[in-house]
């Protein structure tokens, strides 16, 4: 690992010097694997996007609070809240502004968690500051005097919580909220749509706008998260290497699994709604429970569908878009067996019975209910079907392919390997696949 960060850092300092951007992280979804990619695309991430936000307007008056989402935050971050709702930047700029008097209440959830500052007077978990101006907040009765809003962490970061609740989702499966309880209030980060007997995520809801631009980059990832939702089984383990193969192994036999589970190939955690969806990193730490995760080939999670991740949050960005996303799973991904028979996958069962699906399909439905525009980004999640075999998978019009209006994504649709995928109307992919509600658009969203 050591010569990993090693070259990482030489890579970073080099390309920086060169050309102040890295290279697209995309292009080595071969080379890397899962957590040393996801430490490069950290780092590409921290200054690509800067050309994603805009300058915000200069304040005359010391009427506005203004904190930047890089650099006036402490860690282990608190939960913010701000009219009744977390807190979010001022659009794409990079941005927090709030105006002088009103008030955002700062969060330590988690037993025995506080907030910390160095002008704390009180021992409490949950308070209430007052904007000032500038980085100045004031805190009465458990503050002394006034204080940056900087210096606010708390003692460990914030629990969150993945919570069951009575709704239902499609063909009556379970709504769970994931988010972070505030006093008497939850505030919910995500939705997620889950089997709970095949363990299927089946969706993840959430919203993705021109606030999303830019998020805290160099954020600490924790451990992955079960809760209450796996009885019996340890879904971290079952991505393992050597469990993959002994699972696989038991599919399609010990003499094939040598040629699916390789070096480049194997099967990564996939997030739903990525960390950097989201811009604080209370927000992107809530992102790791594994209903929020879907088995994906490691070069398909680093390789397009990094690609329309990025690039959806930068067009998002530049468009000004405010859309609701359903990234979800659909059907189950095949391998060969010994006898040349395609066998359903799965990590976590045999495979008439199993649990834990690895997806066929991977989806993106896109929709700004207020322009009336929605888009469907669908990838296969296979990088072992032939040419053939991927077209007769393909089940819309694609309209992204040689098309102007997509140039955007950047991506290389036909990359089997890579994860080949195409572009879908709302109506045509509902027609395949009918988990997200029934929303009317009137055209695609580019």
């Amino acid at each position: 690992m050591h010569s990993v960060v090693v070259f990482l850092a030489v890579v970073f300092a080099t390309a920086v010097k060169a050309a102040d951007h890295l290279d697209d992280p995309s292009d080595l979804a071969l080379t890397l694997e899962e957590e040393e990619f996801e430490n490069f695309l950290d780092e590409y991430l921290t200054i690509e996007e800067l050309s994603w936000i805009s300058e915000p307007e200069d304040d005359e008056e010391e009427t506005v609070c203004i904190f930047k989402i890089r650099g006036d935050l402490g860690q282990p971050q608190p939960v913010y809240v701000h009219n009744n709702k977390l807190l979010e930047p001022a659009g794409n700029t990079g941005q927090v502004r709030v105006t002088a008097g009103q008030e955002i209440i700062i969060a330590c959830p988690g037993q025995n968690n506080k907030i910390r500052h160095p002008k704390i007077i009180s021992d409490v978990a949950f308070a209430k500051a007052t904007c000032m101006n500038g980085t100045i907040i004031s805190g009465v009765g458990w503050l002394r005097d006034e204080g940056e809003f900087g210096r606010l962490t708390c003692a460990r970061h914030p629990e969150s919580q993945a919570v069951l609740t009575n709704e239902e989702c499609f063909d009556h499966n379970t709504v769970i909220k994931v988010g972070y309880q505030v006093a008497n209030s939850f505030y919910t980060s995500y939705h997620s749509c889950f089997n709970r007997e095949k363990l299927e995520v089946l969706y993840v809801k959430y919203h993705l706008k021109a606030e999303n631009a830019l998020h805290q980059t160099r954020v600490r990832r924790p451990e992955w998260m079960a809760g209450d939702f796996y009885p019996g089984v340890n879904p971290d383990q079952l991505y393992s290497k050597a469990r993959q193969k002994t699972q696989i192994a038991g599919i399609v036999g010990s003499n094939m699994v040598g040629r699916y589970i390789t070096r480049s190939q194997y099967l990564a955690r996939g997030h739903l709604t990525a960390k950097s969806d989201h811009p604080f990193a209370s927000a992107q730490r809530a992102t790791f429970f594994f209903i929020n995760v879907a088995p994906q080939w490691q070069p398909f999670n680093a390789g397009n569908w990094n690609k329309l991740e990025q690039k959806l949050r930068a067009r998002t960005a530049e468009a000004d878009y405010n859309t609701v996303v359903y990234t979800g799973t659909f059907g189950v991904t095949e391998l060969r067996d010994s006898h040349g028979v395609l066998q359903k996958i799965y990590l976590h069962g045999p495979t008439g019975n199993g649990q834990i699906p690895v997806p066929l399909y991977f989806y993106k439905v896109v929709i700004d209910e207020h322009r009336g525009f929605g888009t469907a980004f669908v990838s296969i999640n296979n990088p072992y079907y032939t040419a053939a075999e991927v077209r007769s998978l393909q089940f819309c019009t694609d309209y992204c392919r040689n098309s102007d209006r997509f140039e955007w994504i950047g991506w290389d649709p036909d990359r089997i390997d890579l994860g080949y995928s195409f572009c879908c109307t709302i109506n045509d992919f509902r027609r395949k696949i009918s988990h997200i509600p029934d929303v009317r658009v009137r055209g695609l969203l580019n």
